[in-house]
């Protein structure tokens, strides 16, 4: 092991405060352009250059006496090409700040626990790897190991990437037990196959990939408190779940937890928690789930928390161990998401602090639940990614709203105050912001919706403008131009060029009984509700919120309602898709990288389709559900102009593409290439180039199709002429 593990030393790493509700706003009357205190010469307004360099921040992490902070950004690089991440450290009481490193990938950035330092893995040139960072700066290696294995949307790679380049991994993940004495990693090595004739499932597996998948095995260790580093085990790349680990583990006094997943001789999949014993030096299996939570979020007696109930406001409980249920009471808000921290306990259990989401004008905050009740804290906009000091006294958080660009606040827990410490992106705060208006709107089916209207720059009441709605199914909440959330559509800068841009979500299963019912149909892939039902409550319901949206509007005088398009990616592309081969009220669209729904992706998830579709499409009395969904087979019916855009060779969307060119709808397909012919782009850009021609692409096409505007100066004007033949060719039903 000395040979190809190397460890290092065995030490020890004014908002306004107000409801959600108290914020919303209701329908605009007069020109929402008109905001006190914006100085419209002074500042500039939205470019696609800014669009492209709006930062994500990945993670923070607070020292342990809550005085200074680390944290990991990722921006686009146009000179390099790539997205980078830097990680920065501030001084939470002065603001100063200085910027640490630039590498191709840092991840898991944590507090040491016992010590003033933190860790995090990164990408130094010789693959990802485990490093220590101490407060003056100095950056020193704790775990190394030869980085072998690849990840991303790459030649042999063993998981797919969703939004950073191909990576050679070393050390997958970490975990410190909570003293900082213990440290559980996850290493993984490629497997070398020799050249085989593959049979079977080896062969299903490559259904549909350009590239044969790579191999691997994950290694699972346990450095001890005198340093000694034990092989606790070695998992084969069917355990996606070690191969995929992020160190979500739970320590106890005397084991320490991990989730595994098994697979049986006929394919079916199992996971299961094994626990390392400190004492026996050995691991049992202690529980068999269908999902591992990794993170308990325990309140003040003891009890699982959870927000409970349906509707616009939660009932916030307590279940105990022995099943007692402890009511805190009802509230505008959830609990527990996954865009946070999660909740922590208090080591004396006076308090939890847990993340919520309000379901109206959707942001996030912090609660802090005791046994006297629940106390919500809030700022302008949403706090997230907040890392606590160990007696949760002060938090670190990351700021930011729709017109909020990201900064860096400290939460003083007990008084709720919020302090703003640092910029994130001192070049957004230079843009002038944008009026965007929380909005919710009930469709035809009774479901409510929640989104936002973002407002041209320049909008005059009683002028009618073009418009286009965005989706990425339920991620449209006070968060800063998200490209999670919009893409490669550039709101902002879209707003700036005259357009009304509705940011809608789905609408939301937490409040109605039958949206829950189908979404945990089709995540569980049971066959409980009917295909026309599913159909109904899972596509449809999305289309008609898209419409009614639209209607209202130009009911109201916003809107024209003879120039609207559609955008939307992943599972906004699959509500994109559907709403262009079932509505007419959209004359232009642009689908991001997905075909989920086409009859040729059942053989590869066939649960997944028979608990949306009833079976396969082969089967004579299923054939009439994808008849009546699948896009593909809709194509004729269809007359809006249609716009994909995919990161890789998707079957689906060509069989998409191909099926509008043969029924006469104007369609293109954009394929985005990776850094080279063994790579791919990824399911979320991080290629900057390709970031910015596909925002240019959609500005192109939108401006063709819904206001017949040609700019010469546009990289893809030279598409205009093919695109005035789809036009001319249009068929009779669409004139």
């Amino acid at each position: 092991m000395a040979g190809s593990l190397m460890l290092g030393c065995a030490s020890a790493i004014a908002f306004l405060l107000s409801s959600p509700a108290n914020a919303m706003v209701g329908k605009v009357d007069g020109n929402p352009d008109a905001d006190a205190g914006i100085n419209r010469e002074a500042a500039r307004r939205w470019t696609l250059a800014d669009q492209l360099t709006v930062p994500r921040l990945w993670s923070v992490a607070i020292a342990v006496d809550g005085k200074s902070a680390a944290y990991v950004t990722r921006v686009a690089d146009a000179v390099s090409d790539t997205t980078l991440s830097r990680l920065t450290l501030v001084d939470l009481e002065s603001g100063s700040s200085r910027e640490l490193l630039r590498a191709p990938w840092i991840d898991q950035l944590r507090r040491i626990p016992g010590s003033a330092a933190w860790s995090a893995l990164i990408d130094r040139g010789d693959g990802v790897q485990l490093y220590r960072i101490e407060p003056g700066g100095h950056i020193a290696p704790i775990v190394t190991h030869p980085a072998t294995a690849r990840f991303g949307d790459v030649e042999d790679r063993i998981l797919p990437g969703y939004a950073h380049a191909p990576l050679t991994i070393g050390v997958r993940a970490y975990s410190w037990s909570p003293d900082g004495r213990r440290l559980f990693f996850v290493t993984l090595d490629s497997v070398s196959d020799e050249r085989q004739i593959l049979i079977d499932e080896k062969v299903s597996d490559q259904r549909g990939l350009r590239r044969q998948l790579g191999q691997a095995t994950a290694s699972i260790y346990l450095r001890a408190p005198d340093g000694k580093v034990t092989l606790i085990a070695r998992r084969p790349r069917s355990d996606r779940t070690t191969i995929a680990s992020k160190g979500d583990v739970i320590w106890t006094e005397k084991d320490l937890r991990y989730p595994v997943k098994e697979v049986d001789p006929g394919g079916g999949e199992r996971r299961v928690t094994m626990a390392w014993s400190f004492a026996e030096g050995r691991a049992r299996e202690v529980a068999s789930t269908r999902d591992y939570v990794y993170w308990q979020m325990r309140g003040p007696r003891g009890g699982q928390l959870a927000s409970d109930g349906l509707g616009d406001t939660r009932e916030i409980v307590e279940v105990g161990d022995d099943g007692r249920r402890h009511s805190y009471g009802r509230f505008p808000f959830s609990i527990g998401h996954g865009a946070t921290f999660g909740g922590l306990r208090a080591s004396d259990g006076s308090q939890t602090v847990v993340n919520i989401r309000s379901l109206d004008d959707p942001r996030f905050g912090i609660g802090v639940i005791d046994r006297r009740g629940v106390r919500p804290i809030w700022g302008n906009g949403s706090l997230t990614k907040c890392d606590f000091a160990p007696t949760l006294a002060v938090a670190a958080c990351l700021a930011e709203g729709q017109s909020l660009p990201p900064s860096l606040v400290t939460v003083d827990i007990a008084s709720g105050r919020v302090r703003t410490v640092a910029s994130i992106s001192p070049e957004h705060e230079k843009v002038a912001p944008l009026h965007v208006t929380p909005r919710s709107w009930t469709n035809r089916y009774g479901h409510k919706v929640t989104g936002y209207v973002v407002w041209p720059r320049d909008y005059e009441k009683g002028q009618r403008y073009p418009a286009i709605v965005v989706n990425h199914g339920n991620d449209a909440d006070q968060r800063f131009a998200l490209q999670d959330n919009q893409w490669e559509y550039p709101v902002q800068t879209l707003a700036e060029r005259g357009y009304v841009v509705l940011l809608i979500n789905e609408a939301s299963s937490q409040l109605n009984a039958d949206l829950r019912a189908a979404d945990q149909a089709w995540g569980l892939q049971r066959t409980t509700l009917p295909p026309e039902r599913m159909r109904e409550l899972l596509w449809l319901t999305g289309a008609a919120s898209f419409e009614d949206a639209v209607s209202e509007l130009a009911d109201e005088g916003i809107i024209d309602r003879e120039r609207v398009g559609i955008a939307g990616y992943s599972r906004g592309s699959q509500l994109v898709n559907v709403a262009m081969t079932q509505s007419n009220v959209f004359r232009a669209a642009s689908s991001g990288d997905g075909a989920y729904l086409e009859p040729v992706y059942e053989p590869d998830m066939p649960d997944s389709y028979r608990a949306v579709f009833g079976g396969p499409p082969f089967d004579p009395k299923v054939l009439p559900n994808y008849l009546a969904l699948s896009p593909s087979l809709r194509a004729s019916v269809a007359c809006g102009a249609i716009l994909q855009q995919v990161a890789a060779p998707h079957t689906g969307a060509i069989d998409f593409y191909k099926a509008l060119r043969k029924a006469g709808v104007p369609a293109q397909i954009s394929l985005f290439p990776g850094e080279g012919a063994a790579s791919d782009e990824t399911h979320v850009f991080h290629i900057p180039s390709n970031r910015m021609a596909a925002m240019e692409e959609n500005i192109a096409w939108f401006d063709y199709w819904l206001l017949g505007k040609r700019d010469r100066a546009s990289p893809f004007a030279e598409r205009y002429a093919e695109w005035d033949e789809m036009k001319a060719a249009l068929p009779d039903r669409c004139r």
